[in-house]
């Protein structure tokens, strides 16, 4: 009979995790020793301040709710159905309950005996990931002060966060009076790409093979001339020991191969690209190299098809949403700078150079560097200021050029915006004093229309051209807030719009009506909110730097040491939420923004659920700070 109800325990408990992940003798084991307990309505699991059992609790029948009590008040933290673990931060920090567990109905609960089931948290990693992310009842994703492991990276072949270890070959290095034979020689003999020449201790320069083809090859210099003719005098130099992301990040920005790796300041040897991911063909170094000399707009298609490959990998890798994330964004970059450099060529020959000075602006998502998956198109031109009567010629100049680029970028998978949010735009082509004049008059006149459109372009950032004119718009936006803070408060308001994205616990608010109906809107009820917070309080500190939603609710905790901790999980709620609603899409050739509930299976559900407490808190200190209660 023993057996019969054991066996029956484990058909129940392998239905939910983490016990679904666990080997059939574990969880044998686990179901012989497990005791069931019954209790009435009202009854108590035990109560806050109880030293912990020795009893690990599941939901077998009933609803459980884990409630706060701080002196006469009673506060309700989770509720738990059928399946649900609770009484597992007693387990792991061996400190008394901090919750009731009340039960609202009769319940059926079944008891893990700590002593059985606590090993298999050092035995089996699947065990530990579901506590470390903190997915039973009672806990957060960030109740244990460290980022989940749901979101460190895997182990594999691009473990990005293992630090770089000294170079095992010695720096190869020249005098810069060395003849350029006798450094060829040097590097063949060697075999390495690179030599960097040294003037006594201090390194001067840096000699790379495409030196040699660049220069040497076609005869600028002749090999009997000084090595310093031909070698680039800005050698980057980084640190030993930071982790390899840093680096590659590091190539990517300043367009280089190679990297000297110092120790205490001094040189011990040389990092290229081929070194960081010598094994990997699809190389975001190499990716973005081809993208920047492609010759064509079909090729740039390609390879842009081709880095869709990359970022899904990273993302089942659990390769850091910050890496990844702004790997995406250098690779966009790249497409939309080439994307202009060939359209400026294609015109050079009838329309010429362009007139005046511009840059191109990305906005949206794109804008903020979240453009995992590639959705529409948001973006504009700034160019300067020029004469009354030369302003449309100027204008339809980059009209064209517009057109032609948000023509590239839609045959490279990103459509054209259906508001029409783009350069080609005449709109949104136009001259510095005019786009002060829109953000002064969004600012100055913050009605329903003026707060959609700061949501979009507040969020702009140079891609192309000159980041000048930026700065020069970012100043007259700071100045123009700081006279009428009053905006804020209109910008405030508008981040309450969505609620935080649970009616009631358990239930997650989905579409009513049309083509998604009784889907969740990811992107409306749980991204936007976290970006519309972040861009409120970082204006509000005065900071147009960055737009990235992750940064700036770094940013917002070096600031507020107080909300520190708030802000960190609003960070983490955001990059999770990015994860999710890109593994989605790329899962169903999608955007990601629509998720069928039904599709999601407990675990999901729990995870997405513990994000959306940092925006519930985030939606009430607005609304204080504010006093949008009283703002109309």
């Amino acid at each position: 009979m023993s057996n019969l109800i054991a066996s029956r325990i484990a058909d129940f408990l392998k239905l939910y995790p983490p016990f679904d992940g666990i080997q059939p003798e574990d969880l044998d084991k686990i179901s012989g020793g497990v005791v069931v307990k019954y209790f009435t309505t009202d009854d108590f699991v035990f109560h806050q301040g109880d030293e912990k059992s020795e009893l690990l609790y599941i939901v077998k029948e009933g609803v459980v709710h884990l409630e706060r009590q701080e002196k006469d008040q009673v506060t309700l933290v989770d509720i738990c159905d059928e399946g649900d673990l609770f009484g597992v931060r007693a387990m792991l920090t061996g400190k008394p309950y901090v919750f009731h567990a009340r039960c609202i109905e009769e319940c059926l609960i079944y008891g893990v005996p700590i002593s059985i089931f606590k090993p298999l948290l050092e035995k089996q990693s699947s065990v530990a990931l579901f506590f470390a992310s903190g997915l039973a009842g009672g806990q957060t994703l960030f109740n244990n002060g460290n980022k989940a492991i749901l979101f460190q990276d895997s182990g594999s072949l691009l473990n990005w966060n293992r630090p770089l270890t000294p170079p095992e070959r010695a720096l190869i290095a020249a005098d810069p009076k060395d003849p350029i034979r006798n450094v060829a020689k040097l590097m063949n003999e060697q075999n390495v790409g690179s030599v960097v020449i040294c003037n006594e201790d201090d390194i001067i320069g840096i000699v790379t093979d495409t030196d040699f083809r660049k220069k040497v090859g076609v005869g600028e210099a002749n090999l009997d001339s000084p090595v310093a003719d031909i070698m680039s005098k800005n050698v980057v130099t980084m640190p030993v020991g930071k982790p390899l992301s840093t680096y590659l990040l590091q190539m990517l920005k300043n367009k280089i191969r190679h990297i000297c790796i110092t120790d205490n300041e001094y040189p011990i040897g040389m990092l290229s690209e081929r070194d960081l991911m010598a094994a990997q063909q699809n190389h975001p170094v190499a990716l973005a190299y081809t993208m920047e000399e492609a010759n064509s707009t079909s090729q740039l298609a390609t390879l842009r098809n081709r880095a869709d490959g990359l970022i899904q990998f990273y993302l089942e890798q659990n390769v850091s949403m910050a890496l990844t994330s702004s790997l995406t964004t250098h690779i966009n970059d790249v497409l939309i700078q080439r994307a202009i450099e060939l359209s400026l060529e294609h015109m050079k020959g009838e329309y010429g150079e362009p007139p005046v000075p511009f840059c191109w602006l990305s906005l949206g998502s794109e804008g903020r560097e979240e453009q995992l998956i590639r959705t529409d198109q948001d973006n504009a031109i700034l160019f300067e200021d020029v004469e009354a009567e030369r302003l449309e010629e100027v204008q339809t100049y980059f009209i064209r050029l517009a057109s032609q680029v948000n023509g590239i970028l839609e045959s490279s998978g990103f459509e054209n915006c259906p508001a029409d949010m783009m350069a080609s735009n005449v709109r949104w082509c136009q001259p510095l004093s005019i786009w002060k004049g829109y953000f002064s008059g969004w600012i100055k006149e913050p009605a329903e229309k003026a707060i959609m459109l700061s949501t979009i372009f507040f969020d702009f950032r140079s891609v192309y051209g000159s980041l000048k004119l930026e700065e020069k718009l970012k100043a007259h936006i700071s100045e123009t807030i700081v006279d009428d803070r009053i905006f804020l408060n209109f910008l405030a308001k508008n981040a309450l719009k969505n609620p935080a994205p649970l009616g009631f616990f358990k239930n997650f608010m989905v579409e009513r009506s049309g083509e998604h109906e009784n889907e969740f809107d990811i992107k409306a009820r749980a991204m936007m909110p976290l970006v519309d917070i972040a861009r409120v309080l970082t204006l509000d500190c005065g900071s147009l730097k960055e737009t990235n939603t992750m940064k700036r609710y770094t940013f917002l905790a070096d600031q507020e040491p107080k909300k520190r901790e708030l802000y960190l999980q609003a960070a983490e709620a955001y990059e999770y939420l990015m994860r999710f609603r890109a593994q989605h899409g790329f899962k169903h050739g999608g955007s990601g923004r629509y998720v069928s509930i039904h599709e999601l299976n407990k675990l999901d559900r729990q995870i997405l659920r513990n994000t959306f407490e940092p925006i519930d808190r985030l939606q009430k200190m607005l609304e204080v700070r504010y006093q949008l209660s009283y703002f109309q």
